[in-house]
């Protein structure tokens, strides 16, 4: 009898491992759909994170290109602005040697006017060491001590 019992509940209980069995593999093809879904969407991220990097790395390029060209064209034309400035000045000193009336006005005024020429010059050449950050700082530091200059030298013209 007892091996009734033990062959029933074998029969019976067969085909609850087979609906186990293919729930198990229902389940595992779920998983395996899925992560087939998940590596996909990490693949479309990185593509467009890649895109984005991309992207983003041109963007730095062009503005660090845009900001070059602008510093060279601020240092091209405050050149100019010196190279003329050095005219007068030496306009100026010819003149403290050739007209006895501005002779001692000027020599007295000169030193002074070169004093800040030398230091508007020492400060115009740390302008090729400035970054995009310290940019408009620097700028507006040679603008005024330019604007000073400029004035002075205009006083005794």
């Amino acid at each position: 009898m007892n091996r009734a019992i033990v062959v029933s509940v074998l029969l019976a209980s067969t085909p609850f491992a087979m609906a186990c069995e293919k729930s198990g593999a229902d389940t595992k093809n779920e998983v395996s759909q899925a992560q087939q879904n998940a590596n996909r969407q990490i693949g479309q991220a990185n593509a467009q994170a890649t895109q984005a990097q991309a992207q983003a790395d041109q963007a730095i390029a062009s503005a660090q290109l845009d900001f070059m060209q602008l510093r060279e064209n601020y240092r091209h034309k405050m050149q100019g602005n010196l190279d003329a400035l050095d005219k007068s000045i030496a306009d100026l000193n010819a003149e403290a040697m050739t007209v006895p009336a501005k002779k001692s006005a000027l020599q007295s005024t000169l030193p002074g006017i070169r004093a800040q020429r030398d230091a508007f010059v020492r400060d115009f050449r740390t302008l090729d060491d400035t970054n995009m950050a310290t940019f408009d700082g620097t700028k507006a530091r040679l603008d005024k001590e330019w604007s000073d200059l400029k004035t002075a030298v205009d006083k005794m013209s």
